[in-house]
């Protein structure tokens, strides 16, 4: 985790609502950065950001974001509302965690998990 207060999550939504729902429940866990999707130059923009997780909700981000991430070392998760699933980017590979169902609960669990696991192996 870098030297902010708080870590920080880009929340990097096609679905607003959705991004304001993800940063409503990592209030208190995490400072969010909502980017609208399709950004041109995502992958700068988050190696100008360096967030300690990202969450998207659109495979074409997803796929910006693992590439970010493969460099980072962050966790990346993709909400797809239409499934109501989640997926974890693990080694390079999307997999459905066990809290696989796309809750604002499910979702705040990986990202702590995700954060806060990952700091614990430094």
């Amino acid at each position: 985790m870098s030297e902010r207060d708080a870590p920080l999550v880009a929340v990097i939504c096609a679905v607003p609502l959705l991004g304001e729902a993800v940063t409503g429940a990592l209030e208190g866990l995490a400072e969010c950065k909502f980017i609208p999707a399709r950004q041109p130059e995502l992958g700068g923009l988050l190696k100008s950001l360096q967030p300690d997780a990202i969450v998207v909700d659109d495979e074409h981000e997803g796929a910006v974001a693992a590439t970010y991430a493969r460099f980072a070392r962050v966790p990346v998760i993709l909400i797809s509302l239409r499934e109501n699933t989640v997926q974890l980017l693990d080694d390079g590979l999307w997999v459905y965690p066990e809290e696989s169902g796309a809750s604002a609960e499910s979702i705040r669990n990986l990202v702590a998990g995700g954060i806060y696991g990952r700091r614990a192996l430094r």
